[in-house]
């Protein structure tokens, strides 16, 4: 007998009632960002390396993504993420495209790394960004967007907020209250991204290793430890216009937030679980020379922000939010009474699928129909049609409800109008 093969690692089998989770999630995730205008799209799975060298963090490229060579010899890339993609796509066609842009995507996306709760190899990602303002009203905008996502998935202040800082800001207080000198950022920059799994301790020995004097490295972390507050206007901005919208009690300044992408210029933030989870749900920020390092003519400024499926999913396990299970969409199952009737009932579920009622037929002629109705009822499926001799002779249908064991008998041409009264 052969060897039972396995799925991939990393990677995940997505049965029906799986898949329902997935379309409300997605259907959840687009209609808030339809609510503020944003347009669907999608790019490729497939890019070139090129796209990604230099213009991602050099862990993404060098250590997360899944490679390959064509039969041409050329080095492609599994989309990790989506915003070079979307820099690309927008650097392609500056010149016809109205400003600003707001799109958003729902797609699979790809990390070899270490598969672990609310991580994996293969994952679904929501992306949506805004393309063509550099104001602080338009990232308040975006961060607006993340919090009625919260509110669409019954998520309150109590157990998410979204982490904020200004990496601008941010570098410049390193350099100008703490001293280090501007060519260290980078490295210090990439410390702080981890400091967070690193905790204090090894964060202020990383930065002594690194060459920084210990009396500065103590004061980063102080001072990162207590999130001071910085100098920045456009902070302070984001903050108002925030505020404005009603949202501000999910928001929590944080000097710790960074992002690992090289791309981010101003504005970075995080979302984070409140509760035992205590994990990072999402993140993005603004990023204001990417079109132009993928070929653009001219700067297009931008922000946005990524959202995974299956860390979201573990916080609304952890919570209660997850939807209750739907039952399969079918709504009637047309039973098939014998081999000379299936005709008539065949005629039957065709007439209620051109109704826009999802219909089954049933695929055994002569099943006793005790057994129909019983394995319509395991299926979920709520309602049964029965076209037995009597019927055909009458021009009627009988229909029972597996929900409540009732049943009626009403003409063939009432079975449409009566599913529908039951929705």
């Amino acid at each position: 007998m052969p060897e039972q093969i396995i799925k991939v690692k990393g990677t995940r089998d997505f049965y029906p009632e799986d898949w329902a989770y997935q379309r409300w999630l997605s259907g959840k995730l687009l209609e808030v960002g339809r609510l503020f205008g944003y347009e669907e799209y999608e790019g490729p799975i497939l890019e070139p390396i090129e796209l990604y060298l230099e213009k991602t963090s050099e862990e993404i490229v060098g250590q997360q993504t899944f490679t390959l060579t064509d039969r041409d010899g050329k080095s492609l890339v599994m989309r990790p993420e989506l915003t070079p993609t979307l820099a690309r796509m927008v650097a392609a066609k500056e010149g016809q495209l109205e400003f600003p842009v707001r799109w958003q995507s729902y797609g699979r996306f790809f990390r070899y790394e270490r598969p672990q709760r609310g991580r994996g190899r293969a994952f679904f990602q929501w992306n949506l960004d805004l393309l063509g303002l550099e104001s602080a009203l338009a990232d308040a905008e975006v961060i607006h967007v993340a919090c009625e996502v919260f509110k669409a998935l019954d998520l309150s202040p109590d157990l998410v907020e979204i982490r904020l800082n200004d990496r601008q800001g941010l570098e410049s207080f390193i350099v100008d209250e703490i001293g280090i000198p501007p060519a260290r950022i980078g490295d210090v920059l990439g410390l702080i991204d981890r400091r967070d799994k690193m905790g204090s301790q090894k964060f202020v020995a990383a930065l002594t290793d690194s060459g920084l004097p210990s009396s500065q490295s103590g004061e980063l972390d102080d001072a990162l430890t207590r999130h001071q507050r910085i100098v920045s206007p456009w902070l302070d901005q984001m903050m108002g216009h925030l505020a404005d919208r009603g949202v501000e009690d999910f928001i929590k300044l944080d000097l710790t937030i960074v992002r690992g992408f090289d791309y981010y210029t101003s504005t970075v933030f995080e979302a984070w679980a409140k509760t035992d989870l205590r994990r990072a749900l999402f993140g993005g920020g603004r990023y204001d020379n990417l079109t132009r390092q993928v070929g653009g003519k001219r700067e297009i400024p931008g922000i946005g922000f990524a959202l995974g499926d299956m860390a979201i999913a573990e916080l609304l396990k952890e919570v209660d939010r997850m939807p209750a299970e739907s039952g399969p969409p079918t709504r009637l199952f047309v039973s098939v009474f014998s081999d000379d009737l299936l005709t008539a009932s065949s005629a039957l579920a065709v007439k209620s699928r051109t109704a826009g009622i999802p219909t089954e037929l049933g695929t055994n002629p002569g099943q006793r129909l005790d057994r129909q109705f019983k394995y319509a009822d395991r299926k979920g499926i709520p309602f049964v049609a029965v076209i037995g001799p009597d019927e055909v002779e009458k021009d009627v249908v009988t229909l029972k409800n597996l929900r409540d064991g009732s049943q009626q008998t009403l003409p063939t041409s009432a079975l449409v109008d009566a599913l529908k009264r039951q929705d």
